[in-house]
């Protein structure tokens, strides 16, 4: 007779290393039921998800207080980051001239040279391409008028790119690319960002590896690798790639006591990614990405 499988034994018969892989199956089945990308929903109802008197809820109802009020949720997978970002930057240009779809298209297009020269064999990444090509040719102009549009087809919808990005094969694409994209803007860009893998030194992600990674195996184990959480290396070289300015609200537990927090004292920490574009006139996200302990999701006013 089989031996039972760890789910089917008492907890307190398994080993530390069966508990943890419990507890990440458990965090992929729940993850598994939501939704890639949400509806958007009222920010209050993440507020309501914390304890009344703890710091995380303080920070959100002084968001409130701040003028933000909606939240939209990416499934908490390990992909968050680069699916938050990616449809916060295609929701912000939905609205505007499809000369500004164009504008980054050509931001996209201008990089994938970088990726052949980085040793990923184009006829392998063109297929992860084409979906998010697609979407930014739907948001362009008509092929009359110069885009790549068929012509009579209806522009790219709000619902549309929602329906877009959780057809799973479609956003496995478009995570992939911007995977491949970041890892070969800091492949072809080492210099500037390798003095930053020596403060991985400690890091316990690293530490079985021998400490601080090298280059190729940062990008190999920790960009490329699909589920990895993005860290701010990561954010760095994308956001720069792009020249795309970017928003993250940190929150977290930081200067408030965990229990009997007040909003009037709370503050949320924003970090800012690419203020030199932003300087440029170069167009952003609007609205922000929030932050919490190894997820993101998107926020907007």
């Amino acid at each position: 007779m089989a031996a039972p499988s760890a789910p089917d034994r008492p907890l307190g018969d398994l080993t530390d290393a069966e508990i943890a892989q419990l507890t990440a199956q458990l965090k992929d089945d729940e993850a598994s039921q939501r939704p890639l990308v949400g509806s958007l929903e009222p920010l209050a109802d993440l507020a309501q998800e914390f304890p009344a008197s703890s710091a995380y809820r303080a920070k959100v109802e002084r968001l409130q207080l701040d003028g933000w009020t909606s939240l939209r949720r990416a499934r908490g997978d390990g992909d968050c980051f680069y699916r938050s970002f990616v449809f916060a930057l295609l929701e912000t240009y939905l609205p505007l001239h499809p000369t500004h779809a164009a504008h980054l298209f050509a931001k996209f297009d201008s990089l994938l040279p970088l990726l052949t020269a980085s040793g990923f064999e184009q006829m392998v990444w063109e297929d992860f391409w084409e979906p998010l090509r697609d979407l930014l040719y739907r948001m362009g102009s008509e092929e009359k008028d110069g885009g790549r549009r068929k012509d009579g087809e209806a522009r790219l919808t709000r619902e549309g790119l929602l329906e877009a990005f959780n057809d799973q094969e479609t956003n496995s694409c478009i995570i992939v690319i911007l995977r491949l994209i970041t890892s070969a803007y800091l492949r072809t860009h080492e210099d500037e960002f390798s003095p930053f893998l020596f403060a991985l030194d400690d890091d316990p992600r690293f530490i079985q590896e021998g400490g601080a990674p090298t280059m190729r195996q940062f990008c190999e184990y920790h960009v490329e690798a699909v589920s990895r959480e993005a860290d701010h290396l990561a954010i760095t070289a994308l956001t720069r790639a792009l020249q795309v300015p970017l928003r993250i609200a940190y929150l977290d537990q930081s200067g408030l006591p965990q229990f009997g927090a007040a909003v009037d004292d709370a503050e949320v920490n924003f970090v800012e990614f690419e203020e030199e574009a932003a300087k440029r006139g170069e167009r952003g996200i609007d609205g922000a990405l929030l932050y919490r302990p190894g997820h993101y999701d998107m926020l907007s006013r």
